[in-house]
């Protein structure tokens, strides 16, 4: 009996030679606000479109911080991470990128 016979964790093989299925597509959207970089991940641009996170950066490269969707599903209960690490709530995308590239973005 092995010593790892009882750990309830399940470790799966993962043969490199097998087709891995249908992955989603993920696509990077670069945009400009207020100056600032605004770079947003999307996963399944063509059908669900579904926002997986973004990040902000200062017009001179430096990272102001991410935002992204808490319930990525609803894409509901927007979070923002700023490069300090504190932590804000914001009510949609559109309040998260304008925080991030207003009042957050000043050094």
């Amino acid at each position: 009996m092995s010593s790892n016979d009882n750990d309830p964790r399940t470790v799966y093989i993962i043969d490199p030679a097998v087709d891995p299925g249908p992955l989603p597509e993920i696509v990077v959207r670069p945009f400009t606000a207020n100056g600032c970089t605004v770079t947003a991940v999307v996963i399944d641009p063509a059908d669900a479109q579904q926002m997986l996170y973004g990040t902000v950066t200062r017009p001179n490269g430096s990272f102001v911080g991410s935002y992204y969707p808490a319930d990525p599903v609803r894409g509901d209960h927007w979070r923002i991470v700023t490069a300090d690490g504190t932590h804000y709530h914001a009510t949609s995308e559109y309040h998260a990128v304008e925080a991030l590239t207003t009042m957050l973005a000043t050094p």
